[in-house]
């Protein structure tokens, strides 16, 4: 049976559905309302392997559907690869009673709802992610967002979709590493909230990394319950308290730039979250016995090796490019306690670079 969360806004409200009959949320959706055309935009490869399985389900909407492929890579997030979507929109006369539904991973959904945000100054937009890390974080809170001169998500806006339908059957074909890369997501999760959060993900991420199996939909539904909460008291970031969903992300954002988008987002998120520990540590945050319990408990979880030659000086030099900063100065989410996260805090250079060495040496 489907699980439902329901996202409450001020402005718009809409449900997150999950379980394998969570595309007859979708479709019912779309034909509920008076939609002119459909878009799918999927990332090839998803289409590669569930090519079937979404024509079938799509196939029941009662206006005419268009598919858009492309190849979802961080490369590919831009501008540029935005105008092709509004060209396709545009030359097949999509109007504002048109939708679009986008099939894939965060990449996906980042750019196909920035493009639903921004043709005909908006118009609307169903979530259905397909990886893992797209699941438990980056299809629910309304983001979107392109890459631009080499920085991440710094062109995009806030806009909240129709509904988010989550099928785990998705999983089935997902690469190995595409599921680790999740962790980092999730491993971010489990410091939001509060101890039995943190122990229930922190049991699922031993469950993936040491026995590669776990219970999904727990900790997807966990997962989202915590960013749900989170967005509803602050979905545009106007009070902070969302600021806290970028636990690591100052870090990642620099890994992945510099690693030109080699390691996968999930995997520098790793690595940014223990970064960020250490860094809560050297300015007096986090005590050190509370961050040698943190290190104890996910001891099981590793950075990935190609941080090691990732340049320090010039991860920094990214991080002074970081769309969160503020009158020049870097701003970090850091930790001092689970569930007491401090938004905005500053660092001397020089404990920050201590901070990604001391990472790279648990690699």
């Amino acid at each position: 049976m489907a699980k439902q969360i329901k996202v409450n806004l001020k402005d718009k409200s809409y449900p997150i559905i999950i379980g394998e009959n969570s595309s007859a949320k979708a479709i019912e959706t779309i034909n509920k309302s008076t939609v002119s055309k459909c878009l799918l935009i999927i990332d090839k490869n998803v289409f590669k392997y569930h090519s079937m399985f979404i024509r079938k389900n799509f196939a029941l909407i009662n206006c005419k559907v268009y598919t858009y492929t492309f190849v979802a890579t961080e490369k590919n997030k831009s501008l540029q690869q935005t105008e092709k979507i509004y060209k396709f929109l545009f030359e097949n006369s999509f109007d504002r009673n048109s939708i679009i539904v986008a099939v894939g991973g965060g990449i996906t959904g980042d750019i196909a709802s920035f493009a639903a945000s921004t043709y005909l100054r908006g118009i609307k937009f169903i979530q259905v992610p397909t990886t893992l890390l797209a699941m438990v974080d980056s299809s629910v809170g309304g983001k979107t967002g392109v890459n631009f001169n080499q920085q991440k998500n710094i062109i995009g806006s806030f806009y909240q979709p129709e509904l988010v339908t989550i099928n785990p059957n998705f999983l089935s074909t997902l690469p190995k590493r595409e599921l680790y890369s999740a962790a980092g997501e999730i491993f971010k999760s489990a410091f939001l909230a509060d101890e039995k959060n943190y122990d229930l993900l922190k049991n699922s991420l031993y469950k993936l990394f040491v026995r590669q199996s776990f219970n999904i939909d727990k900790t997807i539904f966990a997962c989202l319950k915590i960013k749900t909460s989170i967005v509803e008291n602050d979905e545009k970031e106007t009070t902070g308290l969302r600021k806290i969903l970028n636990l690591g992300h100052t870090f990642a954002h620099a890994f992945e730039v510099q690693s030109n988008y080699k390691l996968k987002h999930g995997e520098a998120v790793i690595g940014g979250i223990y970064c960020a520990l250490f860094l809560s540590e050297s300015l007096g945050y986090l005590s050190t016995k509370r961050l040698n319990k943190f290190l104890t408990d996910f001891a099981f979880i590793k950075p990935k090796q190609n941080l090691i030659g990732l340049n320090s000086n010039w991860v920094f030099q990214s991080m002074s490019n970081d769309k969160k900063n503020s009158l020049g100065k870097i701003k970090f989410v850091l930790i001092e306690e689970i569930g007491n996260i401090v938004v905005d805090a500053t660092a001397q250079k020089s404990l920050v670079l201590d901070s990604i060495e001391r990472m790279k040496k648990l690699i």
